[in-house]
């Protein structure tokens, strides 16, 4: 796999100076004729745990969700390894199981091979093949999840621990994007993330928004994406 790109989202202070998300990154690269876009969370500590996502693409009155205002711009489009063309008989009993199945974004099935995810859209708490422990929000649309994922739609972990863990790298993927290769036209979308430090119970909370495909620098100014940080309690 080719990375060709490396992009920090731009940073703004919402609530606390201390708090250690830092913003969302996207690291654009070439795998199996797609273009795949990893979206990180990072951080400027090293001992943070990630519990969930949530808000995705929503927009509202609250801060997490008004960084831009229609909650999410442009259609994602995104591929699936799992995609199955026309309708599909599962069972063999001459009944359609399956009618034009767009794939979904639940990655750790066992379709899944270590190939095929690289090339492949799923959201993930560790982004590591065959650990993740991810499950999905009931705010996801029932599946097929299809191209785009369902405004609000969240995942998380059940059993956060070492795994969930920011580590030495400061950083946890979040979620993959594969496009049909050459696909330019822009998607941004607001993503909320919850997070704790280690060996405390009191839930943290990073938002802002990110966009795909990576802008270059110059044009990120004009775009006007920033991601927002902050600290705040439920």
């Amino acid at each position: 796999m080719k990375s060709f790109a490396l992009l920090g989202a731009v940073a703004l202070i919402t609530s606390s100076a201390s708090a250690t998300f830092t913003g969302w990154s996207v690291v654009a690269s070439v795998s199996g004729g797609r273009d795949v876009y990893k979206v990180y969370a990072n951080f400027n500590n090293s001992t943070d745990i990630v519990l969930n996502v949530f808000d995705f693409g929503k927009a509202d009155a609250t801060p997490e969700g008004n960084q831009i205002a229609a909650g999410r711009i442009g259609a994602m489009e995104a591929v699936h390894n799992d995609y199955m063309v026309g309708d599909v008989d599962l069972d063999g009993d001459g009944v359609i199981d399956i009618y034009n199945n767009p794939g979904t974004f639940e990655g750790g099935t066992g379709i899944f091979t270590s190939t095929m995810a690289a090339s492949d859209s799923y959201v993930t708490m560790q982004g590591i093949l065959g650990a993740w422990g991810t499950a999905l929000d009931p705010s996801f649309q029932n599946p097929p999840f299809g191209t785009d994922l369902a405004t609000t739609a969240g995942w998380y972990d059940s059993t956060p621990g070492t795994v969930n863990s920011v580590g030495a790298t400061q950083k946890v993927m979040l979620l993959q994007i594969a496009r049909v290769a050459g696909n330019l036209s822009a998607f941004t979308a607001n993503m909320t993330m919850g997070y704790k430090a280690v060996g405390t119970t009191t839930p943290l909370f990073g938002f802002g928004s990110f966009t795909i495909p990576v802008p270059a620098p110059g044009a990120l100014a004009l775009l006007g994406l920033a991601a927002a940080f902050g600290r705040r309690r439920r």
